[in-house]
């Protein structure tokens, strides 16, 4: 029912019916506008979006398919902790940079060393002086902080050049902490118990939701095996499809998107008790298919924990918004691909 107010008249409107006429709408549908949902950039579709991703990363001589570039962004949205792995020379580095070269994102690209034992390595340490002293990835979430609407991805290069638990063990867990205050994700404090003179903003600093992490990976006998903590975590993608005929270039010069903010890869949900009711109705058909998974993995102790269920049912709620590039069967694929096997295969990722 429509009330129509004479706005000459509106002072005589009693303040409480106002307030909560306002309160009633913002509780039905505020969460959903803050959060994103329905938002078109520049009038574009999110199917069109990826598209133009493609097409864009094509026109640079780059040769991933429409697929790849989709199921890059689904597990970015999903998760921000991304694997890439594959043999060398497949472009695992190049799909993330020039994935963020198209939206405009900021990528920050920090080469792993083999002698990285601790996060010191990764984020800082206090030196003698008692003053902290930053590593890149620390400088990288300053500037993320101050910039709230702009991407950055944070490309750690060959990450299991290294015992990825010991550099990362501590950045995943605070990952693992990401909640929603109002229309913002927060995480854990970064830095903790520590005393040092100088900088004092350093230790209320969190991991901005704008932040995602995609970690290159080749396996081969120079690296380390990832361990079912690691690989619980991420969505890791094989980029092992190599065509060694030369990329089509024929698209042309292809401008980047302009306009894209954090909006486009911001998680929607974080935890499978926040779905909406219709949501979790939808996910039942994914959940069931998902047990009959787990009673196999049950006989060798691989079964599946809550986490993967969530962030699955995530990414196939994202896929909705770009089925016509990527199905429902596919979506599905792509996730028992990389959730679920590489954590069955033990001392690498799932060679299929």
């Amino acid at each position: 029912k429509r009330q129509v107010y004479d706005v000459g008249n509106i002072s005589n409107l009693k303040k409480e019916k106002v307030d909560d006429d306002l309160n009633e709408i913002l509780a039905q549908y505020g969460d959903r506008l803050e959060k994103g949902f329905g938002k078109k950039e520049n009038g574009m579709k999110t199917a069109e979006k990826i598209e133009h991703l493609y097409k864009y990363i094509l026109s640079k001589g780059f040769n991933y398919s429409l697929k790849d570039i989709a199921n890059f962004y689904l597990s970015l949205k999903t998760k921000p902790f991304v694997i890439l792995a594959g043999i060398s020379g497949t472009g695992k580095t190049q799909l993330a940079r020039k994935f963020a070269e198209a939206i405009n994102a900021e990528c920050e690209l920090i080469p792993v060393k083999p002698d990285w034992t601790d996060n010191s390595d990764l984020i800082g340490y206090v030196d003698i002086d008692n003053s902290f002293r930053k590593k890149a990835i620390i400088r990288t979430i300053k500037k993320a902080a101050s910039n709230p609407q702009k991407i950055y991805i944070i490309l750690l290069d060959e990450m299991n050049l290294a015992r990825v638990e010991h550099y990362f063990s501590d950045f995943l867990s605070i990952i693992e902490t990401r909640e929603y205050e109002g229309n913002r994700i927060v995480t854990k404090n970064l830095i903790t118990d520590v005393n040092y003179k100088g900088e004092d903003e350093l230790k209320e600093l969190i991991i901005p939701e704008n932040v995602y992490i995609v970690g290159t990976v080749n396996m081969d006998e120079t690296t380390h095996p990832f361990s079912r903590k690691v690989l619980d975590r991420a969505n890791s993608i094989e980029l092992n499809k190599v065509n060694l005929d030369w990329a089509n270039e024929s698209s042309g010069n292809i401008e980047k998107l302009e306009d894209i903010d954090n909006n486009f890869l911001k998680a929607k949900y974080l935890r499978f008790r926040d779905l909406p009711e219709n949501e979790k109705e939808y996910c039942k058909k994914i959940i069931n298919t998902l047990k009959g998974i787990d009673d196999i993995l049950k006989e060798a102790d691989f079964q599946i924990g809550y986490r993967i269920r969530d962030e699955l049912c995530f990414y196939m709620l994202y896929q909705r918004e770009i089925e016509d590039i990527i199905s429902y069967e596919e979506a599905f694929d792509f996730q028992i691909m990389q959730k679920i096997l590489p954590r069955i295969q033990g001392l690498s990722l799932i060679h299929i």
